[in-house]
């Protein structure tokens, strides 16, 4: 469900997406897998997003638009060019970008699929630790005390 993007900012968003994160094998693009409708949802609920998003993406449109077209119509090493720079001069913008990518690509049900995993929550079913088997805290346990008796 939309709630901030407009059909253009939608599509040139499933262009950055998928340059970010290009289809290869068996793994979808992150523009095909819909990676922006978790974008969307998350800069639509927030003010301050909303505004790093408009202007980030406002970037990218100028930055091809100086080079006569617009970003979905540019090859992809033109379109990689115009990220590097919005990398190297709008890092908030491309830093939250990826890091909201990420999240909405590998928590998609189609890549975890693809990635051969069970799409399903990480807990309740989570490691499973035989009662009373303390062996996976060696490591901690070794160290000693690391706070002060009060």
């Amino acid at each position: 469900m939309a709630v901030f993007l407009s059909p253009q900012q939608r599509a040139l968003l499933d262009a950055i997406l998928d340059r970010l994160i290009p289809a290869a094998c068996k793994m979808p693009g992150a523009g095909q897998a819909g990676t922006a409708d978790h974008i969307d949802g998350v800069v639509g609920a927030s003010p301050r997003m909303s505004r790093l998003f408009a202007a980030g993406l406002r970037s990218v449109e100028s930055a091809a638009a100086r080079r006569g077209t617009n970003f979905v119509d540019m090859s992809g090493d033109q379109q990689d060019e115009i990220l590097r720079d919005i990398e190297a001069n709008k890092s908030a913008f491309f830093e939250t970008l990826l890091l909201h990518t990420y999240n909405g690509y590998y928590s998609n049900p189609r890549v975890v699929e693809a990635l051969g995993l069970e799409p399903r929550p990480p807990q309740p079913r989570g490691h499973e630790v035989a009662f009373g088997d303390f062996s996976s805290l060696e490591a901690v346990q070794s160290r000693g005390q690391t706070y002060r008796d009060a």
